[in-house]
């Protein structure tokens, strides 16, 4: 379980990495990477853990290292909170309610939709 959480992990850290370099050099002051991947990342796991535990098709331990792994390498909420504090600090209280309102939405709506697609696919 160790290895599987390990490797996950490093896979969660580098396409956080990558996907953060991308999405954020369009952004400019928006926290627009960290954004998209809440919201993926709360996708993928709402879909993974309604698939795992609905079949028998993945191991707990590949389960473990997409959730516990990937999953939670991908995803932060210590970014977010730093993120919506420095925007409030900057004076930017437009893009720190929209940041934290789309987080929270984004990632809730995302969860649901992904549970309802594993729910189909078993």
């Amino acid at each position: 379980m160790i290895a599987y959480i390990t490797l996950g992990g490093i896979l969660g850290t580098l396409a956080r990495y990558l996907i953060q370099g991308v999405l954020q050099t369009r952004g400019g002051t928006f926290p627009t990477g960290t954004l998209a991947i809440n919201i993926a990342g709360s996708f993928l796991l709402g879909f993974i853990i309604r698939f795992a535990t609905g079949s028998t098709v993945i191991s707990p331990e590949l389960r473990g290292g997409l959730t516990i792994g990937f999953c939670g390498a991908f995803t932060t909420m210590s970014t977010f909170s730093y993120e919506s504090i420095r925007l409030l600090g900057d004076g930017e209280y437009w893009y720190a309610g929209l940041y934290a309102g789309g987080t929270v939405l984004g990632c809730l709506l995302a969860t649901v939709a992904g549970l309802a697609l594993a729910g189909k696919l078993l």
